[in-house]
């Protein structure tokens, strides 16, 4: 009894569609079930007649959404189908999209994709899937919030600034002596209490105390910051009274929700840099690397013992490059793969960022291959010197050592 049972699972937000295949592409059976813990329960009670005869079960779904995460984490905890030694598969819809192109005219239904990744896994040559470490999981959901939070912050600064714009024209873009952080606490209260009109009104000593309190006598020089404010107020375009009023209200609302996301930012950071304690690790000594990022990288890798070599790693983040070769012709400029996990990369390319200008080591790698470039210059340095940084980071977690820029240089 040596035979595979393959079971495909089409996952949506109210039931699971179920496919077994045998090792010669038969269906054996299908099923639907609800996507709650009776509906995993009942899956499992389906299962087990029709996998009696099989020796394994290889179990799969397609990591769309997040409509598979419980289900897949219930199954594999459950005993009851530990007797077949089950492989799990998460895989990427792009290999089951690519794999659906193999077929001729096949329509997209939820039953022909729930065989469609049976198949898949049939067919082999895809990695299975290995169940996250529920610390590793915890800390991954508040790193991920966290980035869900400075994506939205970003956001919410542009939509100010072109309100910003249209009611104080230059004031976000003045070389004249001024506020440092544009949306630093003293500018903001500013642009909440006054529009060009009513500033301009008011006398130049009382805007200055005004400008030093807020920033609580720490703004150096307040009165050359009013005085600046002063001409930017003349200079500003006056608009409809109706649209004034309208675009300075705006920018105030922007303001309000740039405070409430920096406020759960900062209390998350928080929790996150307290979970981070729970964990024996290194990556913290990194220059430019405090508990956020180091928690980003260290939520996304996972148990280092995953991965078998740095390359493994490299190309779970997806910082591997594509070869474009033909003949006697080999390309120089090859597309990044982007397939690996998105957020790995992203934590890999901005610890890139914050540690080659601390760095002298890969400051001066990343000068280098700014200077090779031809196109892209700042984009392809730091993607090559983020690739260098898989090798440290996966150095430094694999012998527990902290960071000593004299062992850890880049070649």
């Amino acid at each position: 009894m040596d035979s595979v049972l393959y079971v495909g699972i089409d996952t949506s937000l109210g039931a699971h569609v179920v496919c077994a295949m045998a090792a010669d592409g038969q269906v054996v059976a299908r099923t639907t079930v609800p996507n709650d813990q009776a509906g995993a329960e009942q899956f499992v009670a389906w299962l087990h007649p029709h996998a009696a005869p099989y020796a394994r079960l290889a179990i799969g779904v397609e990591a769309t959404s997040v409509y598979h995460v419980p289900l897949m984490e219930w199954l594999t905890q459950t005993p009851d189908l530990q007797r077949w030694q089950p492989t799990w598969y998460v895989l990427n819809p792009k290999v089951v999209q690519k794999f659906r192109e193999t077929y001729v005219d096949r329509g997209k239904t939820d039953r022909a994709d729930a065989a469609l990744i049976a198949d898949v896994m049939r067919f082999g040559r895809v990695t299975p899937w290995t169940p996250p470490d529920p610390r590793y999981a915890a800390l991954q959901v508040l790193t991920r919030h966290r980035r869900q939070l400075s994506h939205l912050i970003t956001q919410e600064k542009n939509r100010a600034l072109v309100q910003l714009f249209c009611v104080w024209g230059q004031y976000a873009h003045t070389e004249e002596p001024f506020f440092s952080n544009v949306f630093g606490v003293a500018s903001q209260t500013v642009l909440e209490r006054y529009t060009p009109d009513t500033l301009a009104a008011i006398p130049l000593a009382d805007l200055v105390a005004e400008i030093a309190a807020a920033g609580r006598q720490r703004l150096k020089a307040p009165d050359d910051i009013a005085q600046t404010l002063h001409r930017l107020a003349r200079r500003a375009f006056r608009l409809h009274p109706d649209e004034q009023d309208a675009r300075h209200q705006s920018l105030v609302l922007h303001l309000d929700t740039i405070r409430a996301l920096e406020h759960q930012q900062q209390a998350l950071d928080k929790v996150i840099a307290r979970d981070m304690q729970a964990f024996r690790q290194t990556l913290t000594t990194i220059p430019g690397i405090g508990p956020v990022y180091g928690a980003g990288l260290l939520a996304e890798i996972g148990p280092i013992e995953r991965f078998p070599s740095e390359n493994a790693l490299a190309k779970y983040a997806g910082l591997t490059w594509r070869p474009h070769q033909s003949g006697n012709f080999d390309a120089d400029i090859r597309p990044l793969t982007r397939t690996g996990n998105v957020y790995l990369r992203y934590y890999f390319i901005e610890a890139a960022e914050r540690v080659r200008v601390r760095d002298p080591q890969f400051k001066a790698f990343y000068e280098k291959k700014y200077h090779e470039a031809t196109h892209h210059a700042h984009k392809r340095a730091l993607v090559l010197t983020a690739r260098q940084w898989v090798g440290v980071v996966y150095g430094m977690l694999t012998r527990g050592q902290i960071y000593d820029e004299r062992k850890l240089m880049p070649h």
